[in-house]
This record gives C-alpha cells, sequence and structure tokens, in this order.
C-alpha cells in the first residue's frame, strides 16, 4: 500500500457522514500559511494539504511502534525532523527526510519502511482522514524546519525494526 495513496484515498473531505467545521476550514488555512513560511512547497486540494516531494526530498513511512523509537532516538542525537503521525487502526508515521544523495539501490529497507519520493506528494496535517486528523509527532518550527539526511533515519529503522522482531 503506498502511504501517498492511502492519505489521498482516505482523506475524507468529500466523504459523506464526515463533519467538516468551520474551525477545521479556519486551522487548514493557518497550516497552509505556516508552510509556505517554511518555505514549503504545499497543494491544496479537496482532500487537504500535501507536501510536494522534490529532487532532494523524501520521507520514509513506517509503523507507529518503530516510528516513536527512531524519533526518540533522532532526539538523543539532535537529528529529529518533521513527522508527521497517520491515525487509524495501524498508526503511521511519516518522517520527512533530505536526500544527501542519491537513493543507491543496494540500500534496503526494513518491510515495514517505505519510501516516498518525488514526484508524490506527502499530506500534512491537518489534512483529515476517516480516521481522525493528521498531526505532528514532532512539529516544524521556524528554528527547525529542516529534514535530516534520510540515511541517518533508516539507519535508526533499520535498528529500531530489528529490535521489534
Amino acid at each position: 500500500m503506498s502511504i501517498t495513496a492511502a492519505t489521498t484515498a482516505e482523506t475524507a473531505e468529500g466523504r459523506p457522514g464526515v463533519p467538516h467545521s468551520r474551525a477545521h476550514e479556519q486551522l487548514l488555512g493557518e497550516a497552509i500559511a505556516g508552510y509556505r513560511l517554511l518555505g514549503w512547497r504545499v497543494s491544496v486540494t479537496e482532500q487537504g494539504v500535501f507536501l510536494l516531494l522534490g529532487p532532494s526530498t523524501t520521507a520514509l513511512v513506517m509503523p507507529a511502534r518503530i516510528g516513536s523509537r527512531v524519533l526518540a532516538d533522532l532526539k538523543a542525537r539532535m537529528l529529529a525532523g518533521p513527522v508527521t503521525v497517520i491515525p487509524g487502526p495501524r498508526e503511521h508515521w511519516i518522517f520527512l527526510a533530505e536526500l544527501v544523495a542519491l537513493l543507491p539501490t543496494h540500500l534496503k529497507a526494513p518491510p515495514e519502511v517505505q519510501f516516498v519520493r518525488s514526484p508524490q506528494r506527502i499530506a500534512l496535517p491537518p489534512t483529515m482522514t476517516r480516521y481522525g486528523s493528521l498531526r505532528w509527532a514532532n512539529p516544524p518550527s521556524h528554528s527547525r524546519h529542516w529534514f535530516p539526511p534520510f540515511t541517518a533515519v533508516l539507519a535508526l529503522a533499520r535498528s529500531a525494526a530489528a529490535n521489534d522482531r
């Protein structure tokens, strides 16, 4: 399952029975303005707000049980960047990362970890899904809106996945 397809397919906008309030619309507008102030290329659709991945950005998607350990390890190394949470019965975390080189074909990710690359896009909070709004596990800020190297995120994901078995 592609996480971009999942976030697009599972968004609540336009689905019958999923209420959207004025408060959510205001939150959406504020989030879009904030992302653009950070210099992020975002697109807005009926499904929500999306970060357009470019040639130097990627995302690593993993189950929450692995993601929480990866984020803790990145924080301990002062490398933590923005991480979103996709709610659901099997919550997933999306780590935004910088491609410091081309993705070598010999780099293997654990089966639980997916790469998402350009020209794909990643849903951002407060995009709604049928299970609720996306949220930040580690939000961006003006002082910390950069992305960590994907190799650091991948190495920690490998370690966390190995310890999970």
